[in-house]
């Protein structure tokens, strides 16, 4: 896990271990820091691991700095938010264990950035920073966006609020929409379709919230091949890439992600060092 954590704008170091057991361990380094009453904790999860130690390090610091030690709570990336309902019967609800988990540590503000769910934000009682505010953080992915020859390209109907303030924060013209294809036997989705003609000479920015494996942006990549396209991008807020960037090879000219998660380098990758104060979170939707 990737943590900052500040008082007074000093950072506060520590260092976690597992012992052999298989338990985790936190232990704050030397601090002279005195009459600490707040700190901000930026916390980047990835594992389960991660979540055990954010609750062990909040322990910490009550321990060190008093128990009521005002923590400011970031979490770029909030975990469980796409399992963000019980889908079948014998289901854990796994974004809701995930919720009651940080309210143990009593946080006084949870920001997270372009979260997947709605439903997130309400049961973590967090103020969500819009992709509109991330984008235009970035001068280059912003003058991209906003050139007469490129298009927003929306993956589903899911994406589409997200879309629209996107579209709508930067003033964009054009929305292209996909639609999915699913298998009506097995539920899977086999195709996606891009809902226009023709873009020959256009720029095509395809963007989510999240890329796991890749599946859906691979096809619509390769429907814009189709349909004339100059260059594909892609731009996902919280980039998991699970296969990998090489999946995007010959389809996608460049991927761009924010620092919400680590990242590997790669030529085709373009991580955007997106920061922000707590409390200039603009929670103005998806």
């Amino acid at each position: 896990m990737k943590v900052s954590i500040k008082a007074k704008n000093e950072e506060i170091a520590y260092q976690s271990i597992s012992f052999s057991g298989g338990e985790r361990h936190i232990q704050l380094l030397a601090n002279d820091a005195e009459d600490v009453l707040e700190v901000d904790l930026q916390a980047n999860i990835s594992s389960s691991d991660d979540i055990l130690d954010l609750l062990l390090l909040v322990n910490a610091l009550r321990n060190q700095f008093g128990s009521e030690l005002k923590v400011n709570l970031e979490l770029p990336y909030l975990p469980y938010a796409r399992q963000d309902r019980v889908c079948a019967p014998g289901q854990a609800f796994s974004l809701e264990v995930f919720a009651q988990l940080v309210r143990t540590i009593r946080p006084a503000n949870i920001v997270t950035w372009d979260c997947h769910s709605d439903v997130g934000l309400r049961l973590v009682d967090a103020v969500n920073v819009a992709p509109a505010d991330i984008i235009l953080s970035d001068v280059e992915l912003t003058k991209l966006l906003q050139q007469e020859s490129t298009v927003l390209v929306c993956p589903d109907k899911g994406a589409i609020p997200r879309c629209t303030n996107i579209q709508r924060a930067l003033g964009l013209e054009q929305l292209v929409y996909c639609e999915k294809k699913r298998d009506p036997l097995t539920g899977r989705i086999v195709n996606t379709e891009v809902m226009i003609d023709d873009l020959s000479g256009k720029c095509a920015v395809v963007t989510d919230d999240i890329c796991d494996g890749g599946f859906t942006f691979i096809k619509i990549a390769q429907q814009l091949r189709e349909k004339n396209v100059a260059k594909v991008f892609l731009f996902v807020t919280h980039g998991i890439f699970s296969k990998g960037i090489e999946v995007f090879d010959g389809l996608v000219d460049e991927v761009i992600t924010t620092n919400s998660r680590q990242q590997t380098n790669h030529p085709k990758l373009r991580v955007i060092e997106y920061e922000h104060k707590i409390n200039q979170a603009s929670d103005n939707g998806r």
